[in-house]
């Protein structure tokens, strides 16, 4: 997926992340800190740091930033404006330009920021969507097939060696094949290896099958039952509650 897909992908995305806030004290279950109107404070204020960092090339304290406004009434304009801001700095730049990053894989590159926007918004909209199912609301929409595949990338290159090095992740150990059933995406997970991730279909402690989006959703830990199949080891499965709480 190139720059601009996953920018066209992360403006729907955060639309619908809006649309889908009818009642600002809501609260937001995947996010359990945070109610309707905090969501959108919180997504509205990384749109404005990913804009400020790609404009500038350098890091960016969000201390620094104005903070997202505290009337209701108001986060919705706010909200949108921090929306087309970022993604219009991101399409009229230079994908393979430098600037900073956080990638823990010295990725250095600004379209590592398209790729990151899509991902967030994708799983905040998701967010979102699920706290309105579960006052009467329609199911959540699933994530974008190939937003998702970047984004269990991202998660098991960038973020899962970290994780495996805290302490939650005692007594967590053996080997994981996701299996992605809609479309080409395999990858054994080596829970104990400092080489976290292959793209390689070999025998696991525990497989688990389902669509890109539900793989994503189920490392996040926010997969909706029935939605994946686990064959193998059961307690990967069940552990790995408690390492992505």
């Amino acid at each position: 997926m190139n720059p601009n897909s996953f920018l066209s992908t992360a403006t729907t995305d955060g639309r619908a992340l809006l649309a889908a806030e009818t009642t600002w004290d809501r609260q937001v279950p995947h996010c359990p800190e945070w109610d309707a109107a905090g969501l959108v404070r919180h997504t509205g204020g990384i749109f404005e740091w990913m804009a400020a960092i790609v404009a500038s090339g350098d890091r960016v304290s969000r201390r620094n930033l104005d903070p997202p406004p505290e009337d209701p009434a108001e986060l919705a304009a706010w909200y949108l404006g921090a929306l087309d801001r970022t993604v219009g700095v991101l399409r009229s730049a230079d994908p393979g330009a430098e600037t900073w990053t956080f990638s823990t894989t010295g990725d250095r590159r600004l379209g590592w920021w398209s790729r990151r926007l899509a991902v967030e918004v994708a799983i905040h909209r998701y967010d979102a969507e699920h706290a309105a199912s579960t006052v009467g609301g329609p199911a959540p929409t699933p994530l974008n097939g190939e937003v998702a595949a970047a984004g269990i990338e991202e998660f098991i290159v960038e973020l899962l060696p970290g994780l495996l090095a805290s302490e939650e992740a005692q007594g967590l150990d053996g080997t994981v094949h996701l299996h992605a059933t809609d479309g080409p995406l395999e990858r054994r997970v080596n829970l104990n290896g400092p080489s976290a991730a292959r793209p390689e279909r070999a025998k696991a402690d525990t497989v688990i099958l389902g669509s890109r989006s539900s793989l994503l959703l189920w490392l996040t830990n926010r997969a909706p039952d029935g939605s994946l199949e686990v064959i193998g080891s059961q307690g990967i499965a069940t552990g790995w509650n408690q390492l992505c709480r």
